[in-house]
């Protein structure tokens, strides 16, 4: 809990800091599009927000901050499902680790000092990224008088006189606010007119002093934005600006107008509006939309999705170049696709589009997505130039059939092929394609259409309470996939969805802040199938030995290593594999779970490998676990061996006769001879690792002696010598 209220007191000091320059600085003034916050004060001096986040919205809303206007002062509050707050006397900081998404509504039960209080507030997403701000007042739970009746509860006597029409409902409201862009304005300049929560399609007036300047209606939701020029006869100083609608109501903005520069008063330089922005985005990115104007005015910049709907509208200022610019920070989980970026300056409009587009560096695809056995699959694609990538094809029961490292050129594209079986089972397959931190997924069809699974994979293995991780997932196009965060105790720590795109792909990134130290899971789930992916939270290297060993002692260039061990419970190991030469091929970070308990199936021996002693260490702190490992020549001759070292057997005895090295799915002949009279034969096929194992049962009517085995197959012949008692 400390934690939590430790980051409620961080992030509440930050939007505090925010809050309080918001009306001085012109460029943070918006009116809310997605967000809709009204309240409701009661008989008891309960004053109930309630915040409503649009269903049109497309971000999570994670914080929600109060300040009281005028001289009041919070005195308690109430929250509710899983939000808390942080109060000083004129602010109150609102958070949650259970985002109020859009469609859903959220209430706050706050006392203050006044009757009928004012606020001023403002929203944040789950990237502490501000969303919306406003004013709100607070209408009392009055009953109207019924009709009939007059003020003091009397019935007014009837009259047979023609109703009359009612009247026109006021243009500005108790809650209305609006401000002037920029906020000191000199004579002759244009300036932006900004205002929120007025009765929708008012019609307003705008006055400097008792100088009309400009008039204009609020739009159906009641906000505006308007562009007016200030007289060249106004004079510099202090000055009220005042809104009236039609019955006399009225707003002002006070403010300072500022004397003309000399270079305006001589000569009044106009620089066409334009728009700069990077045509290729990834999701997380943060990058500057720039751009130039008339010097010392200000340009509204809107973001559109694909179908053209508002995401954020913003207000920068140009310098006195005419330049302006401003940070552009995409979602972790914004998804892929074209956008549209417009400026205007109040008299025109420019447009700009970027796209969205996969964080991989690695873009590859199959030729086609439907093969028959005994066809040739040919991958095609492009990466990082001048670095390994790491093909692996698995079979629809999840089985390795092809494995290889591939080259990318100088121009950064890569390929590889693979000739399927003609005995290959029917389905889907998946291509694994690793490059260094990078991993991508691809599937293709052997005999029938490709059904695509649903994968995942994190970022890292292992994280703090501080970090954000993000889970990239695969699966059918544009279907919806749930994701479950599991706690070291079995219990649903999580939950939420994740929608893909189009092409099947999406990123989803969450919070750790209560995470307490301990190994969770990531549980994806679409229809009948789920991937489950373990990461570690807060933990340290182990203080005590490490067991390492793999499950064989010898392998061939493209097979995979499984690696077991014991250390520490709960405790950070590093395992790196070394080739003959010293050079580093692999190293990846992993972890024991609560019993001490690892296991890696992270390493395979590259395609062109060299053969002789490679080594594998796990280090934890300052322990370290080292294993040597074989590693044969893919052009190895056939070799053959018993399973009995003594090689003595006696009439009956199951003599089991192994091998390695025969050729993949290579046929393989055993020969039991005595001196040059073949006395069994014993047919047999190797696997597609190369490796074969038969049975020979020693006849009960075969003399004593020594014999030979041999085992041939397309890579050579090999022979032992077997005694026969």
């Amino acid at each position: 809990m400390s934690n939590v209220l430790l980051k409620s007191v961080i992030i509440f000091a930050i939007i505090v800091g925010s809050i309080s320059t918001m009306y001085t600085t012109h460029s943070a003034f918006a009116a809310p599009e997605f967000v809709t916050v009204t309240s409701t004060n009661t008989a008891a001096g309960v004053t109930v927000i309630s915040v409503s986040n649009s269903v049109n919205n497309t971000a999570d809303i994670t914080s929600f901050t109060l300040q009281i206007n005028g001289d009041g002062t919070f005195k308690s509050f109430k929250s509710e499902n899983g939000w808390q707050g942080v109060k000083t006397s004129t602010t109150l900081a609102f958070s949650t680790t259970n985002p109020l998404k859009p469609g859903d509504t959220i209430s706050f039960e706050i006392k203050t000092d006044q009757q009928s209080p004012t606020f001023t507030w403002k929203t944040s997403d789950a990237n502490n990224v501000d969303r919306e701000t406003g004013e709100i007042g607070v209408q009392s739970n009055t009953t109207t008088p019924p009709p009939g009746s007059d003020n003091l509860g009397k019935s007014s006597p009837s009259s047979d006189s023609t109703t009359p029409p009612p009247p026109t409902p006021r243009g500005i409201l108790d809650t209305s606010v609006f401000r002037i862009i920029p906020s000191s304005p000199s004579p002759g300049s244009h300036i932006r007119v900004v205002g929120l929560s007025f009765s929708a399609l008012a019609s307003l007036d705008l006055y400097v002093g008792n100088d009309k300047i400009g008039s204009f209606s609020s739009n159906d939701k009641g906000n505006f934005v308007a562009t007016v020029v200030l007289p060249d006869s106004e004079q510099p100083g202090s000055v009220n600006f005042i809104l009236k609608d039609l019955q006399g109501n009225q707003k002002s903005f006070s403010t300072n107008i500022k004397p003309q520069s000399k270079d305006h008063q001589n000569i009044q330089t106009s620089i066409p509006l334009t728009l700069n922005v990077d045509p290729i985005y990834h999701q997380g990115d943060t990058k500057t939309i720039s751009g130039t104007a008339d010097p010392q005015s200000t340009v509204t910049i809107t973001l559109l999705d694909s179908k053209g709907n508002p995401i954020t509208t913003s207000t920068v200022e140009t310098d006195k170049d005419g330049k302006y610019s401003m940070t552009n920070v995409v979602p972790i989980d914004r998804s892929f696709g074209k956008y549209t970026v417009t400026a205007s300056d109040g008299k025109i409009q420019v447009t700009k589009q970027y796209s969205i587009v996969t964080t991989h560096n690695i873009s590859v695809t199959p030729s086609a997505t439907r093969y028959e056995p005994g066809q040739t699959i040919s991958i095609n694609g492009t990466s990082i130039s001048n670095q390994l990538v790491h093909f692996i094809i698995k079979d629809p029961t999840s089985q390795q059939v092809y494995a290889k490292d591939a080259n990318v050129t100088s121009n950064g594209t890569v390929s590889t092929s693979y000739k399927i079986a003609d005995s290959a089972i029917k389905g889907t397959y998946s291509v694994d394609i690793t490059q260094g931190t990078d991993h991508v997924v691809v599937f293709f069809g052997v005999g029938e259409d490709v059904s695509p699974h649903i994968t995942a994979t994190l970022d890292k293995l292992s994280y703090q309470n501080t970090d954000k991780p993000v889970v990239s997932v695969t699966g059918p196009s544009s279907s919806t996939l749930n994701l479950i965060i599991v706690d070291p105790s079995d219990k649903q720590k999580f939950a939420d969805i994740i929608n893909l795109g189009s092409d099947g792909q999406a990123s989803y990134s969450f919070n750790l802040t209560s995470y307490t130290p301990g190994i969770y899971s990531a549980v994806v789930s679409h229809a009948e199938e789920k991937v489950e992916k373990s990461f570690a939270v807060g933990l340290s290297t182990s203080t005590g030995a490490i067991a390492l060993k793999t499950v064989k002692d010898s392998y061939l260039p493209g097979d995979n290593i499984i690696i077991i061990g014991t250390a520490n419970a709960n405790s950070l190991l590093q395992i790196t594999l070394t080739d003959p030469n010293g050079q580093i091929v692999k190293s990846v970070q992993t972890f024991t779970d609560k019993t001490g308990h690892f296991s890696s199936f992270d390493f395979s021996i590259p395609s062109i490998a060299v053969p002789g002693t490679w080594k594998l260490d796990g280090i934890s702190g300052v322990n370290h676990s080292s294993v040597p490992i074989i590693v044969k020549s893919s052009k190895q001759a056939i070799t053959v061996q018993l399973d009995r070292s003594s090689g003595v057997y006696t009439r009956g005895d199951i003599v089991a006769i192994s091998g390695s090295d025969a050729g993949v799915t290579a046929s393989v002949k055993i020969t039991i001879n005595s001196n040059s009279t073949v006395i069994d034969t014993l047919p047999t096929s190797a696997t597609n690792r190369g490796d074969y194992v038969t049975d020979w049962q020693v006849p009960r009517n075969v003399n004593p002696g020594i014999y030979t085995v041999e085992a041939s197959s397309i890579t050579g012949k090999a022979v032992i010598s077997i005694t026969i008692q």
